[in-house]
């Protein structure tokens, strides 16, 4: 048989320069020899700054600034103590086992030592953490040439002040464990909570899991245990249980899981108070086992040990009602000098003001208890989006739905065009409706459903037209046929009222019946 081809090999003279002899190396062979030591990790990605992470979210998300920037800065923050934990306990273990930390970390040009035991790129200055110390990037290159100017140095010099790496770090500040921040976001249906989330997920170098609160259940339950959350989580990090212990969780729905009325019954709260008591410890960190196989707990199976202490958990929901417990707190007078008039509640604006003053004990009337509450410190809350929201999320993000649809269209080889009148009534309609911007989607989907029937097998259409008329349902999407009819001539003559030819409504009618005059 022939023997194995070893794949982007040069060729090499046999021994002795006998053509006869085939000395070539196997793939199994050479193997071995080309890899003896495993690859160095590849160097960790630089952590964008909050302002950067609010200006990525911003291309995407429609207002709720508040939000963006809380989210900045809980990631921003709960990585930065990640690093700054993991570099005081590699000064903890050098100082343990008598060497210079100094010299490790921040070598004399010249010198042959290496730079950091992180590998290139892995220092504090990929996090842009110059008050705890920073690495040089390479040896000599803070004795370059200054007459270069600032760009010529390295990314961070050598540490001034409290740098790990020294011995007297914690003179000026002391030291101490930062605990993290966990987050929770209120907000009505439809404001972005989720894709905020989502958002935050492609843009960050991070594993971050969306898990829904809904199908958990208290253990021992038919129904997804708490620890079903932490095992998608090592499934996205891509079975690495070190950068999963990094990762972040988002618990979607957590309004769902609160505990049941006052009536008392016989079966406890299993998917209610008993998953609440389930995420405490998990939430606030502990080494939790998660089976490596999905499903219910075997007791001979294999477990995952997962410590969840540096894991930022954020929790969402739209919490409905809770904003009447806070219009209660916060108008305790009704009657006599001191009341006020009674809120629209329904107001967006009143609904937003109320989310904003939202504290644990309303959301302790609302239904969660004490203990969940408190372990997420900050509570922030979406705006209720009103129609210029609304109109902007149509158009501006990078996703928005008109791009969408243009997209769509255009591989159809026709264009789309959707006038102002018409992008402010479907947002008027979708406030109306009180769904969000979830709204928005079903209207124009509602509008055009016809359209995308008939365009595909109409070779002569150039362009879809869309005005308020069409979106308000008094007649259909207008469809432009003749070359010359241009959106602007359209417009023109039908304000002039004259006969407008080359343009025809679209209609499903039709072309059915022509479709069984020519089977006939």
């Amino acid at each position: 048989p022939e023997s194995p081809r070893r794949y982007n090999a040069a060729p090499k003279a046999s021994r002795g320069g006998n053509p006869n002899v085939d000395d070539t190396e196997t793939e199994t062979e050479a193997v071995p020899a080309a890899t003896p030591h495993p690859l160095p990790p590849p160097p960790a990605k630089r952590m964008p700054t909050p302002r950067e992470i609010r200006r990525g979210l911003d291309e995407y998300v429609i207002g709720q600034s508040n939000v963006k920037v809380a989210l900045s800065v809980g990631v921003y923050n709960h990585y930065k103590r990640i690093f700054v934990a993991e570099a005081q306990a590699a000064a903890e273990s050098r100082r343990a086992a008598g060497r210079d930390g100094q010299e490790e970390y921040f070598p004399m040009a010249g010198s042959a030592e290496p730079v950091s035991n992180n590998g290139a790129g892995g220092g504090l200055s990929d996090l842009n953490l110059t008050q705890y110390g920073s690495t040089t990037t390479a040896s000599g290159s803070a004795n370059s040439n200054t007459e270069e100017g600032a760009s010529s140095s390295p990314f961070c010099e050598a540490p001034d002040i409290n740098s790990i790496a020294d011995d007297n770090f914690g003179a000026d500040v002391e030291e101490c464990e930062i605990d993290k921040s966990n987050i929770m976001l209120l907000g009505p249906t439809g404001s972005g909570k989720t894709h905020l989330v989502k958002t935050l997920a492609r843009m960050i170098d991070v594993p971050l899991v969306i898990a829904d609160a809904t199908c958990l259940t208290q253990a021992g339950y038919v129904g997804e245990d708490v620890e079903s959350i932490l095992f998608k989580l090592y499934l996205e990090s891509g079975q690495d249980i070190e950068r999963c212990q990094k990762g972040i969780v988002y618990i979607d729905e957590t309004d769902k899981i609160r505990k049941s009325g006052g009536n008392v019954s016989i079966s406890r709260d299993v998917s209610g108070e008993g998953v609440q008591h389930a995420l405490l410890k998990i939430v606030e960190g502990n080494v939790v086992n998660v089976p490596k196989e999905p499903g219910r707990k075997n007791p001979r199976g294999d477990f995952l040990q997962i410590d969840t202490t540096n894991i930022l958990f954020i929790c969402g929901g739209a919490f409905a009602g809770l904003e009447r417990i806070v219009n209660h707190r916060t108008n305790a007078a009704s009657i006599g000098f001191g009341a006020e008039m009674k809120k629209k509640i329904e107001d967006p604006k009143v609904q937003g003001r109320c989310f904003d003053n939202v504290i644990p004990k309303d959301l302790v009337d609302f239904g969660m208890i004490p203990e969940f509450v408190g372990r997420f410190p900050v509570i922030v809350a979406t705006k209720g989006l009103d129609l210029e929201n609304l109109v902007d999320i149509l158009t501006v993000p990078r996703n928005s739905i008109i791009k969408q649809y243009k997209r769509l269209f255009s591989i159809d080889d026709v264009k789309f065009h959707v006038t102002d009148c018409a992008l402010e009534e479907i947002a008027k309609t979708a406030f109306a409706r009180g769904t969000g911007a979830r709204g928005l989607r079903s209207i124009t989907d509602q509008v055009l459903m016809e359209t995308q029937y008939v365009v595909p097998s109409l070779s002569d259409v150039h362009t879809v037209y869309v005005d308020a008329a069409a979106v308000r349902g008094e007649r259909k999407p207008i469809l432009l046929k003749d070359p010359d009819m241009t959106v602007e001539k359209y417009e023109s003559l039908t304000k002039s009222g004259a006969e407008v030819i080359g343009a025809i409504p679209v209609a499903i009618d039709e072309e059915e019946e022509l479709d069984r005059e020519e089977a006939a």
